[in-house]
């Protein structure tokens, strides 16, 4: 059999689309990952995960308490990802953007890092506060309602070490605010950037 080959339009096409993520989301959020993708560009790995709180598939919500993750209640850990240094490379930068204005839950919604993978939106509030789980960064801080087109991002900054340390540590989003609701809409893109170190020459 010959050798087949990709044009370059088709493998311009398969770039653009990446490859699944290596690891996928907690069942508490799951229903709300309308796709989660790795593509390399170069040596910048970039992790697309886009995320839509109203969807018809499962209710996702929030309760009233700043710091709790986002999810659907009493269905699992409510991760969105876990960024590991092998997948997603050495973390510098973190983007989120509002694609659709979120509404009825609490709509000032944060993105935070965590060692653990087991926070979820449970009743009694046991294992909601993923804000306060071991070594949390919060990459974004909303601190207010999100609107239509807004991008809030974070960056490291000069002098500080390479990465944001978030190897091996869980996505969650989670409540800025004390508002408890099912949410009826909210879309969002997060992307992550990280830099894949190259192979010993």
């Amino acid at each position: 059999m010959g050798n087949r080959r990709l044009g370059r339009k088709r493998l311009f096409a398969v770039n653009k689309l990446g490859k699944s993520a290596t690891v996928a989301a907690g069942p508490g959020i799951a229903d709300a990952i309308v796709s989660s993708t790795v593509r390399r560009e170069g040596h910048k790995v970039v992790t697309e995960i886009v995320v839509d709180l109203g969807t018809s598939k499962a209710t996702v919500a929030s309760l009233n308490d700043d710091g709790d993750a986002i999810g659907v209640l009493d269905a699992g850990a409510a991760y969105l990802t876990q960024i590991t240094t092998a997948v997603n490379g050495f973390i510098t930068y973190a983007e989120m953007q509002c694609v659709e204005a979120p509404a009825t839950g609490d709509t000032d919604i944060d993105l935070v890092a965590v060692d653990e993978g087991t926070f979820a939106l449970v009743a009694d509030g046991s294992t909601t506060d993923a804000a306060g789980g071991t070594n949390a960064q919060a990459l974004i801080t909303a601190a207010a309602a999100w609107s239509l087109g807004e991008v809030d991002h974070y960056a490291v900054a000069h002098g500080t070490p390479h990465d944001i340390d978030t190897a091996d540590q869980y996505l969650y989003l989670t409540a800025g605010a004390a508002t408890a609701g099912d949410y009826t809409a909210g879309k969002f893109v997060i992307t992550i950037e990280g830099y894949a170190a190259p192979d010993d020459k």
